[in-house]
């Protein structure tokens, strides 16, 4: 189920004292989505999925999340309520790669995370299709 479907844009600016997505700008649309339901008795390892697609709104907005996906996640995680390490970053772009995010320490009252990425496998891919065709191009099949 999707919940959330917005534009995501940042500046590289800090005003509010918190560390900014990156000191770039960039701009992503991002669709937040329930993976399953628990009513039918399975439980999700990750229940929750954030589907992200670069985009330009501007000739400089670049920037990627590869490196920045922490910032990233706590901003979307502190405002929408979600578990960032129990949450898949799935960044659409040539490849469909996913990000897991682990808490790494406990510093005053932020949590440190540290990320590795991987590619799709074929039955997440499955799992994606019908929250992700209108956002990616998907490969075709025979």
């Amino acid at each position: 189920m999707i919940l959330h479907d917005f534009l995501y844009e940042w500046d590289g600016k800090s005003r509010s004292g918190k560390t900014p997505i990156s000191w770039w700008p960039g701009a992503y649309r991002v669709r937040i989505v329930k993976l399953g339901d628990e009513e039918k008795g399975v439980r999700y390892l990750f229940p929750m999925a954030v589907f992200l697609k670069a985009v330009k709104t501007d000739a400089v907005m670049n920037t990627s999340l590869k490196n920045y996906i922490h910032n990233f996640a706590e901003r979307i995680s502190e405002t929408y309520g979600l578990d960032a390490h129990k949450t898949m970053w799935v960044e659409l772009g040539e490849r469909v790669m996913i990000a897991h995010l682990s808490p790494d320490r406990q510093l005053s009252d932020r949590t440190l995370f540290s990320f590795s990425w991987r590619e799709a496998r074929p039955r997440e891919m499955e799992m994606f299709t019908p929250f992700i065709q209108d956002l990616h191009p998907l490969p075709e099949t025979d």
